[in-house]
């Protein structure tokens, strides 16, 4: 034990807690069954690291790197071969290579790509002198990612195989081949990702990729391509050991045995420095995809080395001389961290996006930067840099986040950012008394992230088999990204102060999976173990459809409380990580994805082509010059948005360059229907493609429609009414999201210039009857105006009325039956403003879910004699009176 535990005066006083709570914190541990199964998962993974330290030197514990290598297949090419080649002195160590389609994200299947099986497979031409042989590495694990991501807990990979090439000259080039002929299609993109290690730089050479490609019978097509030469030291990247040294910390907080103290301490001094390094080749050399040492990373870490050093700075484990180097990195990180020559936080526009003001990287540049200086009070700077941080997230709050609470980038983003405000605002208010928790902006951050919330999922069960709350996959987000521990985490704040907010955070929690482990990039451990309090009461939030229009999205609900049918909508006014998804839906029934966002991948390693392409969505896209289908735009306008208990409906203009006009309209129709309805109103332009990607195993396709098998027990019917007779393709994409398929079903519907799509999607359970859909005479309706009806198995009917044509037109519906509109005149929540919302009671920006059918009266329309009147470029739904 040591001063800090036995409360010796003088003893250094914690950041995060007091000497007294540590028994709290044990207790805690003890007595929440969420917090003791996390304390196990730390004491494991602390003891796995322990374990590897003991076998070799911290910076050969994680030193493989994932180098990709993206290339277009040429025309006429059927076939790839790939090598691996090591050209110089020095040696080389390859720990697996994979290949991917880029272009649908879709793994390529090796053999023996990781050389489980040796070298079968592989043919070995090894220069004069050189040796090629299999070698058994202690610890490893996988390579780190280029993004900078390194999965939580990856590192524990014990003994991993790789193969160990040495050349002892400088002229010497050694080759390892894959034998296998690899099936390519012609003109698209792949991507070989190899994880390298390098003891240090091979003299007078590196490593490469290389192909070559053969046609249908076996002929060489050209030359080899060669990826650009890997030659740098790969030793372990601080990010590596960044858990595990949190975890070590919480050891020695909970038991106070030095013994974790040191552990911890080793680590630390190793992440400082290599921080420092990285930090000033990043200063020195600008951007690159090793992006661990830029400043989002650093701010990441720096907030998490902070907390783990104020754990054990009191445990005596610090010789002087080392208290005082470890201070020394500290401070030479914080100011790098204010040098505008290292990241560019004065602009307020982004000069790319990995600067200015309204980044993402700004806010945990800022926040690392805040955290330090509050742990870090007698520091001389920690005054100057505590204020300048504060005045980052000031500007933030006021500029970038949106009234609607989102940070306006995606899901993923406005998680992460308000993962590095939370540390920093719950430090703030316990040292200083600044409660930032209180901000009306923090507090609508809050709601934000649970007014997205999607239907439970019954496929992605949570705990027990329970069903569970997600964040919806919209641009760079995917839907397994565990963001309700945030709730989890600041419930507590908000008890005392707004019992409501707090008891909403605590249903989203637990019906989200109640998720306790700080996940995702950077984790930082302690912070689940002091802040979740699961028995906090819980209060269910009202979810209805909802329009967020800052961000884009339009949400549309429906079933038992809400929560058994969702729909998402993009309709997006931003373009900062986005995806080329305007106009994309993604959709729930019965609590089962049927349509997905494919989300995102690895942003350097290859598969990028994939993930923001048109073609992962559910999207139109249009021929390009060059006869292929090209990606559309990155924005687009929601003209339009109303919400009724029968009806919720978006319209969007959605501005490709190679349509002449190009308006999507998206209905839900409840009122007994629950099925959805796109009308993409298409005015010339080029030939276009109609996407759909559909979490299927199987699907029955006919002249007009389609029949998916999707997953518990439910089927998605596909009516394609217009065009008329079209081809239908299928393939497949991948999907993010953890589901028990990795790849969605992909039908493209194709049509000519100029022509619409009119497309009916019904959910249904397997074996209840499909919907009928017909299309009716209208003699009197002119061109461009269509009738569709859709009928029901018990007789049930309504009609869909579009009116395609740049004219009003009035039209009589065959029959004569007086009808009712549906949806009519209902709130364009567009159009809804803080001042509507306050009329309707609410009485903060985002307190109340824009979009409630609520906040004014429903007024509905009715034809009583069968005969409609129609706006141009409008659709409009009725039912007989």
């Amino acid at each position: 034990m040591n001063s800090a535990y036995n409360g010796a005066a003088g003893a250094r006083p914690f950041g995060c807690y007091d000497r007294e709570q540590l028994g709290e914190i044990r207790s805690r541990i003890e007595q929440i069954p969420a917090v003791a199964q996390e304390y196990a998962r730390q004491r494991q993974l602390s003891g796995e690291f322990a374990a590897r330290e003991a076998a070799a030197p911290l910076h050969r514990l994680g030193v493989f790197r994932v180098e990709p290598f993206v290339f277009k297949v040429p025309a006429g090419a059927a076939y790839l071969k790939l090598a691996i080649q090591v050209q110089g002195r020095g040696i080389a160590r390859i720990g697996g290579v994979r290949l991917t389609h880029s272009q649908l994200g879709l793994p390529v299947v090796l053999l023996n790509g990781g050389f489980g099986q040796g070298l079968a497979g592989w043919a070995q031409e090894p220069g004069s002198g050189s040796t090629i042989q299999l070698e058994q590495l202690a610890g490893g694990g996988s390579g780190l990612q280029p993004s900078g991501v390194t999965p939580s807990g990856g590192a524990a990979k014990e003994n991993v195989q790789c193969v160990r090439i040495s050349n002892p000259t400088e002229e010497v080039r050694t080759t390892l081949g894959y034998e296998e002929h690899l099936p390519v299609q012609a003109g698209d993109y792949y991507g070989i990702q190899t994880e390298l290690s390098l003891e240090a730089p091979l003299a007078g050479g590196g490593v490469c990729t290389g192909v070559i490609f053969l046609d249908a019978a076996g002929r060489l097509l050209g030359p080899v391509q060669l990826s650009p030469l890997f030659n740098r030291r790969t030793l372990t990247n601080w990010a590596y050991l960044l858990e595990a040294a949190g975890t070590d910390a919480n050891l020695y907080m909970v038991s106070g045995e030095d013994l974790y103290a040191g552990l911890a301490k080793r680590k630390l001094q190793y992440i400082l420095a290599d921080m420092r390094q990285g930090m000033d080749i990043f200063r020195r050399d600008g951007w690159h995809d090793d992006d661990t040492y830029g400043a989002v990373h650093i701010g990441r870490g720096l907030a998490a080395v902070s907390v783990i050093y104020d754990q054990i700075a009191g445990s005596g484990v610090f010789a002087d001389r080392e208290t005082a180097a470890l201070l020394a990195d500290f401070r030479y990180i914080a100011a790098m961290m204010m040098d505008t020559a290292y990241y560019r936080f004065d602009l307020t526009t982004f000069p790319d996006e990995k600067g200015g003001k309204r980044s993402n990287w700004n806010a945990d540049r800022a926040t690392g930067l805040g955290v330090y200086a509050l742990l870090f009070p007698h520091e001389p700077e920690s005054g100057d840099y505590l204020e300048h941080a504060c005045s980052v997230i000031d500007w933030q709050l006021a500029e970038v986040v949106d009234p609607d609470g989102a940070w306006p980038e995606n899901v993923r983003y406005h998680g992460a950012v308000l993962h590095r405000y939370f540390l920093f605002f719950a430090l703030l208010k316990r040292l200083k008394g600044v409660d930032y928790f209180r901000h009306p902006k923090v507090k609508a951050m809050y709601r934000f992230l649970m007014g997205i919330v999607t239907a439970k999922d019954r496929i992605q069960s949570g705990p027990a088999g329970a069903s569970v709350l997600l964040t919806p996959a919209v641009g760079d987000a995917n839907v397994q990204e565990q963001w309700f521990r945030l709730l989890g985490y600041a419930a507590l704040f908000y008890a005392g102060e707004d019992p409501q907010l707090a008891g909403e955070m605590i249903w989203t929690w637990r019906n989200g999976g109640a998720p306790v482990q700080d996940t995702g990039a950077f984790p930082l451990p302690l912070v689940p173990l002091l802040y979740p309090q699961p028995e906090l009461p819980e209060r269910q939030p009202a979810l209805r459809s909802a329009h967020y229009p800052g961000i884009g999205y339009v949400i549309f609900r429906s079933g038992a409380e809400n929560l058994q049918n969702y729909a998402i909508f993009e309709a997006s006014p931003l373009t900062y990580h986005a995806h080329h998804d305007e106009g994309h839906f993604s959709i729930w029934a019965d609590g089962v994805p049927l349509t997905l966002d494919a989300g995102t991948g690895g942003y350097y390693n290859g598969d990028r082509h994939w993930y923001v392409s048109g073609a992962a969505h559910n999207t139109v896209q249009f021929k390009d010059e060059a006869g292929g289908f090209a990606d559309g735009p990155l924005q687009s306008v929601c003209r339009e948005v109303r919400f009724s208990e029968e009806l919720d409906y978006a319209r969007s203009l959605i501005p490709d360059v190679r349509a002449g006009e190009y308006e999507r309209h998206f209905l839900y129709i409840k009122a007994g229907f629950d099925a959805y309805l796109v009308w993409d109103r298409i005015g010339d332009g080029a030939d276009s493609v109609w996407n759909l990607h559909t979490l299927s195993t199987e699907a029955e396709v006919a002249a007009q429609t389609i029949d998916a098998a999707c997953l518990g027990g439910m089927r998605l019917g596909i009516h394609i009414a217009e065009p008329a007779l079209p081809v239908i393709t299928t393939g497949k994409g991948a999907a993010g999201g953890a589901y028990p398929l990795a790849a969605q079903q992909h039908f493209r519907v194709h049509a000519h210039a100029g022509e619409d799509y009119v497309v009916l999607l019904h959910p249904r359970a397997a074996g209840a009857p499909a919907l009928l859909l017909e299309q009716l005479e209208c003699e009197d309706a002119g061109d461009g105006v269509r009738l569709y009806k859709l009928c029901r198995a018990d007789g049930s009917w309504c009609v869909a009325a579009l009116n395609g044509s740049g004219q009003a037109r009035r039209v009589r519906i065959p029959g004569g039956t007086p009808l009712r509109l549906l949806g009519t005149a209902e709130t364009a929540m567009a159009d809804f403003t803080e001042d509507r919302a306050r009329k309707a009671g609410t009485t903060e920006p985002g307190s109340e879910i824009r979009g409630n059918v609520e906040s004014e009266p429903v007024i509905r329309g009715n034809a009583a004699s069968g005969i409609l009147n129609l706006e141009p470029g409008t659709i409009q739904i009725a039912v007989p009176l």
